[in-house]
């Protein structure tokens, strides 16, 4: 399902999904520093992809994970891999950079099981997610992120999409926009409109 929504910030962006807030333990590294964190670069396109690993047949990620997903990831092993390295490598951003021409549409769509978020940033930081900022060394999130749901702060649920447009009329206008995921906040891109 796709959705367009108006997201006015800042920025002067506008953008839109409906939401659903997760809450999994997740990570990033401390505010400012890139140690095991690296934006997810690209394939730069007009198509984002959340994605995750989570397995549903895993009581521990319920309710967390969508049971008609077809994850192999235990929570166990999440939770094992997000402790050593601070991240998940499957939880990403597929797809990596956006780059989209002026009147083009971004198309960010939920291809894992838990609920990711599409959120511009000022600045990278921890998520909305207490838990997974500690365990990530990133206790300051990024204000954006823990401000709740919002037009500047879009959960997209698993099998979801929104549609993100630009140009002079549009969500995006030309620049370069800062996106995390405010559950797992080491999901990051950015999306650059030419």
């Amino acid at each position: 399902m796709i959705r367009s929504i108006a997201m006015c910030c800042a920025l002067g962006a506008v953008i839109g999904a409906s939401g659903c807030m997760s809450e999994d333990v997740d990570s990033t590294p401390a505010q400012g520093s890139t140690e095991g964190v690296g934006e997810q670069r690209s394939h730069s396109g007009t198509e984002i992809h959340t994605e995750d690993n989570c397995d549903p047949t895993d009581p521990a990620w319920s309710p967390k994970c969508n049971t008609n997903f077809h994850g192999t990831t235990s929570f166990a092993a999440f939770r094992a891999e997000l402790t050593a390295t601070m991240r998940a490598a499957a939880w990403e951003y597929g797809g990596g950079q956006g780059s989209v021409s002026s009147g083009q549409s971004l198309q960010v769509d939920n291809k894992g099981g838990e609920t990711h978020t599409f959120t511009v940033v000022a600045n990278y930081g921890g998520g909305r997610v207490p838990n997974n900022n500690a365990v990530s060394g990133n206790p300051v999130p990024a204000p954006e992120c823990i401000n709740g749901p919002t037009s500047t702060n879009v959960d997209i649920a698993s099998g979801t999409g929104i549609s993100v447009t630009t140009g002079a009329s549009g969500t995006l206008k030309p620049g370069t926009y800062k996106v995390q995921c405010c559950v797992h906040p080491w999901m990051r891109t950015t999306v650059v409109v030419h």
